[in-house]
This record gives C-alpha cells, sequence and structure tokens, in this order.
C-alpha cells in the first residue's frame, strides 16, 4: 500500500485528499468529500508520497489507469 493524495480538479476548483493506492489491484481509497457546487470535473490522479503522479479512470474514479490507457478495475466499462 501507498499513501498520498487523490487531486480532483474541477472547473470551479481542486480538491486533495489523503488517499491510499493498492499497488496490486490499482485501487484507489479515500474518504468521501463533499463536492458541492463542483459541477465540472476536469481531471483526477491519485500523487503518492514521493511525488509522482498516477492517472484515475474517469469513468469509476476509483482506480489507476494502466500504460495502455485501460482502466485496472475490471468491472469498469472504461
Amino acid at each position: 500500500m501507498k499513501t498520498g493524495t487523490f487531486v480532483s480538479i474541477w472547473e470551479e476548483g481542486s480538491v486533495r485528499t489523503p488517499a491510499t493506492l493498492n499497488e496490486e489491484t490499482g485501487e484507489v481509497t479515500t474518504e468521501s468529500v463533499d463536492v458541492d457546487g463542483m459541477e465540472h470535473l476536469l481531471e483526477e490522479w491519485f500523487e503518492d508520497e514521493e511525488g509522482e503522479e498516477h492517472d484515475i479512470c474517469s469513468t469509476c474514479h476509483e482506480y489507476l489507469i494502466k500504460g495502455n490507457g485501460v482502466c485496472m478495475n475490471p468491472n469498469c466499462k472504461e
């Protein structure tokens, strides 16, 4: 498990939340946060403690994207 930050960038601002990454499955776990007033999500990623950014699936919003652009969530339709 890696610890870091889940970052989501919206037209209306950004949200940073403590998170963990399961390196085997690619699942990112974070606390739910209130994003009322945020309507247009632009991008999101997991930033580990070393500062490396890992793209998050724009469909399920819970798993990393593999190098080939495919979501690591076996149930995601990405």
